[in-house]
């Protein structure tokens, strides 16, 4: 079986068709990112998440060695 011969000269017609698909395509995809992000992280799904947390002692719990299990109390 012998595949089709494809020509270098394609028409005006189809390259331009062929750009309307791709932008569609990326509208589509940059549409469906911003439903997602928005959805997932805009804004807090509980908002006493975030109500009397300060930075710092976040930050300090955040790089702070972490505790061995192991060891008696």
């Amino acid at each position: 079986m012998q595949l089709p011969r494809l020509s270098i000269r394609s028409s005006g017609a189809k390259k331009a068709l062929m750009w309307r698909e791709i932008a569609a395509t990326l509208a589509i995809k940059l549409l469906l990112l911003y439903g997602l992000w928005y959805v997932f992280f805009s804004h807090p799904a509980i908002h006493s998440m975030i109500d009397g947390m300060d930075p710092d002692r976040v930050a300090a719990a955040l790089v702070a060695p972490p505790a061995d299990k192991n060891k008696p109390h």
